[in-house]
């Protein structure tokens, strides 16, 4: 698979975080905003496909484009969170890949 960026996974756990996994992905993203009636939100979304099985993401988690070494330099408001993570283990080693969905 081919990819185009780093990814890290951060979780939350009592109220600290703490950085799960740094890897590499294929990293596609729409930045926008949308109006609404009472204002306007944030409407960034992520597809993000990690070509390995032990990547460790579950819904909930934050992830952020990039590499980050210290938990410190991270910053809640850059991030998304996973809002799916499906492992597809199927076909040769060359298909099997890890698909987010961030927002």
């Amino acid at each position: 698979m081919l990819t185009n960026a780093d990814c890290t996974i951060i979780r939350s756990e009592d109220g600290d975080y703490r950085i799960v996994g740094t890897y590499p992905c294929m990293w596609q993203e729409c930045e926008g905003y949308e109006v609404k009636k009472y204002g306007e939100e944030n409407a960034d979304k992520a597809a993000v496909w990690i070509p390995d099985l032990t990547a460790e993401v579950k819904k909930g988690d934050r992830i952020v484009r990039g590499e980050i070494s210290d938990v410190s330099a991270f910053d809640p408001d850059t991030a998304l969170t996973v809002m799916s993570a499906a492992k597809h283990d199927y076909g040769s080693e060359d298909m099997q890949h890890v698909e987010i969905g961030a927002r």
